[in-house]
């Protein structure tokens, strides 16, 4: 079973290596538009290894409504965890 702490640092691990971007920029209030770089198609290939990495399937508009990493991070936890509860 995966912790919250692995979980976290397995998405920061994949977030990182998918955006091309250092571990240290993943904070909980960093942008995904502005200070992290993310386009339309880097969030659909992003979503898509979260969704692999993970075994959880976003809802199709989730990305449009997260705009930060912590809120990225808050998603996949919750989803992990209902998931872990089915």
């Amino acid at each position: 079973m995966t912790t919250s702490d692995d979980l976290v640092q397995r998405l920061l691990e994949l977030t990182a290596e998918q955006l091309s971007v250092a571990p240290a920029q993943l904070v909980r209030d960093a942008s995904l538009a502005e200070d992290l770089g993310l386009d339309s198609l880097a969030a659909i290939e992003w979503g898509m290894a979260i969704e692999d990495a993970f075994g959880v399937a976003l809802p199709e508009d989730a990305m449009e409504h997260v705009t930060t990493y912590g809120d990225v991070q808050a998603l996949v936890e919750s989803l992990v965890t209902t998931a872990v509860e089915a």
